[in-house]
């Protein structure tokens, strides 16, 4: 009995440490918006779990998080919010002289700012 119990109340909940993806993120923010009853949670628990993994990852893994910042600020229509995170991660692959990653940010600014 206990068991069943259990077993009900995870499958409504689900995982508590199931790893969040981008796109479910990304995909939340366009169709209901940052402000709705959830989603700064959500985006909270995927920042913090990409944050966890660029710990232990290299400084390429930081700048890449930064572009995906970006990404999630345009989806929520931010986008001043989505240009200081392109930024913050164009500078740091100017000084990783990360010219592939680099040339990749810049695109997505100028696709911003039109």
């Amino acid at each position: 009995m206990g068991m069943e119990g259990a077993s009900k109340k995870e499958s409504v909940t689900g995982p508590e440490n199931a790893e969040i993806t981008k796109v479910q993120v990304w995909e939340e923010l366009r169709a209901r918006g940052l402000e709705a009853p959830g989603n700064r949670g959500l985006v909270e628990k995927w920042t913090i779990q990409q944050e966890e993994k660029v710990v232990r990852g290299t400084s390429r893994d930081a700048i890449i998080l930064n572009v995906n910042r970006g990404d999630l600020y345009v989806a929520a229509g931010d986008r001043p919010g989505a240009l200081g995170c392109l930024e913050d991660a164009r500078r740091q692959a100017f000084q990783e002289n990360d010219d592939d990653l680099r040339e990749i940010i810049e695109d997505k600014m100028d696709g911003i700012e039109m």
